[in-house]
C-alpha cells in the first residue's frame, strides 16, 4: 500500500514538473516572437536586432555630405574599417549604379546592456575616402550577413586604378574582383591593396588585378586563395597564422614574404621569397629564385617543406622536427637542422647540408663542387655521381650510405670525425662491397680525379651500380 502511494506520489511530482516546463518554454517562445516582431523592444534584459538591407551611400555622411564619384574620382586612396562585415571590390552588375552599397541583414539577440545601433560613416579626408562600419554586438546570431561592396557597374571605368585600397575586418570574407554570382564581370584594376583580416578569407577572384605596386594580405586564420593564376606586384606580402594560402603563380622584382604558422601553403609558381614558418607544410612546384627560410629561426620546427625545383638556393637555419622534400637545387642548398629528413634529388656546388639526428638522402650532381654533408648521429645516405669536386661528408656517431657508379673516378681519404690524420685510420667500419679489394688510405677509384673526405666515426657502407 505504501508502494502504491509512493509511485503515485513521484508520478504526480514528474507530471506537475514537466507541465511546468511546458509553460516555462512557451512563455519563453511567446518572448522571442514578440521581441522578433517589435525589434529593438527589451524584456528579460534582451533585445532583437535586424539589419535594415541595403544603403547606396552617394555621398559623405559627415556635414559636408560631399558627392562620392567613381566615374571621375574625387579620393586618391581608400581606407575601410568593416568590422565583421565582408567587403567586396567588384566590377559588375550586381547593383545598377557605381558606388559604394552598405548591405544589413544581420539578426539576432543581444543583451540590452551591450545593444547598440548598427552604423557607418563615410568621410573624404585629405584625399582619403573612409569607411567605417559599427556592428551590432550581438551573443547570438541567426545571420551575420553584412556587407560593404565598392561597387563598378560600368565595365569601361576604372576608379581605383593607381590607387590604394586598404581593408580591415574581423570575420567577413574579403572579395577582391567579387564574387562571380552577377550576369556579367569584368577585371578590376587597383594600385596598391591591404587587407587585414580575423577569421575571415580573403579571395582574389579571376577577376582582380594581376599586377599591384604593393600587395599586402593577412589573416589570423582565415584563408588566402589566388584564383588569378598569375598575380606579381613590386612588393608582396602573404601572411596567415592558421589559415591556408593557395595560389597559381606569385612574383615580385622584390622577396615575396610568405607565412604560415600552422597552415598549408600551395603555390604552382613563385618568385624568390622569404617564409617564417612553425608547424607549416608548403608544397611548391617551382621556385624561380631564392627559398630563405632564415626568418624562422628560433621558431622553424614541425614543418614539411615541399619543393619539385628550386631555380636558386634555399637557405634554413635552426630547424627542428622538420622535413625537406627537395627535389632540383641549381644554387646552394644551405640546411641545418636538428631532426627530421632532408631529401634533394640534385645538390649543386657549394652546399652545406648538417643535422643532429636527422637523416639525410641527398644526390651530388654531376662535376658539382664544394659539397659539405654532416650530422652528429644521424643517418647518411647519399648518392654521388661519376665526377665531382671536393666533398666531404662527416658523421659523428651515425651510419653512412654511399652510392657510387662502378666507373667512379675518385680518391677517397678516411678520416675520424675531427681529426685530419688519415694514415691512422682503422677500416673495421668499413664495407667497401668489393670482392677480394682491400680498402687504402686514401683509396683510388678509377682515375681518381674526384676527392672525396669521409670523416665517420662509425658504420659506412658502399654501394656499387653499373654505369649507364
Amino acid at each position: 500500500m505504501a508502494k502504491e502511494k509512493s509511485d503515485k506520489v513521484r508520478k504526480g511530482f514528474f507530471f506537475y514538473f514537466g507541465f511546468f516546463l511546458l509553460i516555462l518554454v512557451a512563455v519563453v517562445l511567446i518572448i522571442f516572437v514578440v521581441m522578433m516582431f517589435m525589434p529593438g523592444t527589451s524584456i528579460l534584459g534582451l533585445e532583437y536586432f535586424t539589419g535594415e538591407g541595403t544603403n547606396h551611400v552617394l555621398a559623405t555622411t559627415d556635414e559636408s555630405q560631399t558627392q562620392i564619384n567613381f566615374d571621375q574620382p574625387n579620393f586618391n586612396s581608400v581606407e575601410i574599417d568593416a568590422g565583421y562585415a565582408s567587403v567586396s571590390v567588384q566590377k559588375n552588375n550586381e547593383f545598377e549604379q557605381n558606388g559604394i552599397y552598405i548591405i544589413n541583414n544581420a539578426k539576432g539577440f543581444v543583451t540590452s546592456a551591450k545593444a547598440n545601433d548598427f552604423g557607418y560613416s563615410v568621410t573624404l579626408e585629405d584625399g582619403t575616402l573612409k569607411i567605417l562600419v559599427t556592428e551590432q554586438n550581438g551573443f547570438l546570431y541567426f545571420s551575420k550577413d553584412v556587407r560593404v561592396v565598392l561597387q563598378i557597374s560600368n565595365e569601361n571605368i576604372n576608379p581605383f586604378a593607381g590607387k590604394s585600397i586598404s581593408i580591415k575586418n574581423t570575420d567577413g570574407a574579403v572579395y577582391i574582383g567579387g564574387p562571380v554570382n552577377a550576369g556579367y564581370s569584368h577585371n578590376v584594376d587597383i594600385g596598391s591593396l591591404t587587407v587585414e583580416n580575423g577569421k575571415g578569407g580573403i579571395v582574389l577572384s579571376s577577376h582582380s588585378p594581376s599586377y599591384f605596386n604593393s600587395l599586402n594580405l593577412t589573416t589570423s586564420s582565415g584563408g588566402i586563395t589566388f584564383n588569378n593564376p598569375a598575380v606579381s606586384a613590386e612588393n608582396m606580402s602573404v601572411s596567415t597564422g592558421s589559415g591556408d594560402i593557395t595560389a597559381g603563380g606569385l612574383s615580385s622584382g622584390n622577396i615575396i614574404v610568405l607565412n604560415t604558422g600552422s597552415g598549408q601553403i600551395n603555390i604552382n609558381q613563385i618568385s624568390s621569397f622569404s617564409s617564417q614558418c612553425t608547424d607549416a607544410y608548403m608544397n611548391i612546384g617551382t621556385v624561380n629564385g631564392s627559398a630563405d627560410f632564415t626568418a624562422s629561426a628560433d621558431t622553424f620546427s614541425s614543418s614539411v617543406i615541399n619543393i619539385d625545383r628550386i631555380n636558386g638556393n634555399i637557405t634554413a637555419t635552426q630547424a627542428q622536427n622538420s622535413t625537406f622534400n627537395l627535389g632540383t637545387v641549381s644554387g646552394i642548398a644551405y640546411i641545418h637542422s636538428s631532426t627530421g629528413t632532408i631529401n634533394i634529388a640534385s645538390m649543386q656546388s657549394y652546399s652545406n647540408l648538417f643535422t643532429t639526428s636527422a637523416t639525410i638522402n641527398a644526390a651530388v650532381a654531376q662535376d658539382a663542387s664544394n659539397v659539405s654533408i654532416a650530422t652528429e648521429k644521424g643517418t647518411l645516405n647519399i648518392t654521388l655521381p661519376t665526377d665531382f669536386v671536393a666533398t666531404t661528408i662527416e658523421n659523428q656517431a651515425g651510419e653512412t650510405n654511399l652510392t657510387l657508379p662502378e666507373n667512379a673516378n675518385s680518391t677517397i681519404y678516411f678520416n675520424y670525425y675531427g681529426e685530419d690524420v688519415s694514415a691512422e685510420f682503422n677500416f673495421d667500419n668499413v664495407n667497401l662491397n668489393l670482392e677480394g679489394d682491400q680498402p687504402t688510405n686514401p683509396y683510388i677509384v678509377g682515375s681518381g680525379e674526384s676527392g672525396l673526405t669521409l670523416r665517420c666515426n662509425k658504420t659506412i657502407n658502399f654501394n656499387w651500380t653499373q654505369s649507364a
